[in-house]
């Protein structure tokens, strides 16, 4: 349930969640300016405003904290974006439609008015596009090496993996891989598909990985050390 609170003439809502089972009680702050309480089923609705209340300061430094985060990584196209691990320079082009192509190693967008945030959208359309462009390509190089068949490539934006390989043999994939070097876009790659023999990674899944591709451990380093840092 929606809960608001008042302090100094000003206003805080947080939301409510109880439940049954539940013996201690969480208070979150959220980004966008949220504020979520988990709190026990029979919770008293006082004692949860009063709660919220004495952490207000807590939640305001919080909130502070999350909005200069987000400013600091806010999208800036005077940056270029990365492509295949290289910075490609981005040029503004102002046009009816919305298009996005990438000619001579340099990103055109083409929009009716500049604005970052729906330029950051579109390139991320078209870069999700790209990947799974060179994650098809890639799979047709390894994919024949592997022997096995696979069922639906989908591209996804995943916090945690950068692909998976379900029970189905589908395979999925992160598309901030286009943004890496393509060695690091093939080593994902084979990864994946040497799932489809071995669907753990014991010494002999990796001893598969190893015979298409000796250096993975180089790119699988990299990922680990890297990976944050992938973003436009």
């Amino acid at each position: 349930m929606k809960r608001i609170v008042k302090k100094d003439g000003k206003i805080l809502e947080y939301t409510l969640i109880c439940s049954v089972g539940r013996k201690n009680v969480l208070l979150q702050a959220l980004p966008e300016g949220k504020v979520r309480v988990y709190a026990p089923k029979n919770a008293r609705l006082r004692e949860m405003d009063s709660l919220v209340l004495s952490r207000w300061d807590w939640i305001k430094d919080a909130h502070a904290a999350y909005a200069l985060e987000k400013k600091k990584n806010a999208f800036n196209p005077e940056n270029g974006v990365l492509i295949e691990g290289r910075c490609t320079p981005v040029v503004f082009c102002r046009s009816v439609k919305n298009d996005v192509k990438l000619l001579d190693g340099v990103l055109f967008v083409s929009m009716p008015a500049l604005d970052n945030q729906r330029m950051e959208e579109e390139i991320k359309k078209y870069l999700s596009k790209l990947a799974l462009s060179k994650i098809r390509e890639a799979l047709e190089l390894y994919a024949p090496t592997v022997g096995r068949e696979y069922g639906r490539v989908t591209i996804r934006e995943q916090k945690t993996r950068w692909g998976s390989c379900s029970g189905k043999k589908n395979l999925n994939f992160n598309w901030k891989l286009i943004l890496a070097p393509k060695e690091a876009l093939h080593y994902v790659v084979i990864h994946e598909l040497c799932h489809l023999i071995h669907f753990n990674h014991s010494e002999k899944f990796w001893k598969e990985v190893e015979k298409r591709m000796p250096e993975y451990d180089i790119w699988r380093k990299w990922l680990r050390t890297n990976g944050r840092e992938l973003k436009i």
